[in-house]
């Protein structure tokens, strides 16, 4: 299994745990379900500012992450 298997894991865990919960549909009945939303992508295309990313292969506590 690899690590992004275990972080897959371990999300749906916490999902389902937070269903139980939480259910969707108490979610939809809170004020901010409604709110307006804004496009991530949009808002950067329109932006004169770019990104820097990096692809980390290395982690100092778990070696290699990504082969």
């Amino acid at each position: 299994m690899t690590i992004l298997d275990h972080i897959v894991s371990d999300k749906r865990l916490e999902v389902n745990l937070r269903k139980k919960l939480i259910p969707v549909s108490q979610l939809e009945r809170s004020v901010l379900f409604d709110r307006d939303t804004f496009s991530l992508s949009h808002v950067l295309q329109k932006s004169s500012t770019g990104i820097i990313a990096e692809h980390k292969r290395r982690s100092p506590s778990k070696s290699v992450i990504n082969n």
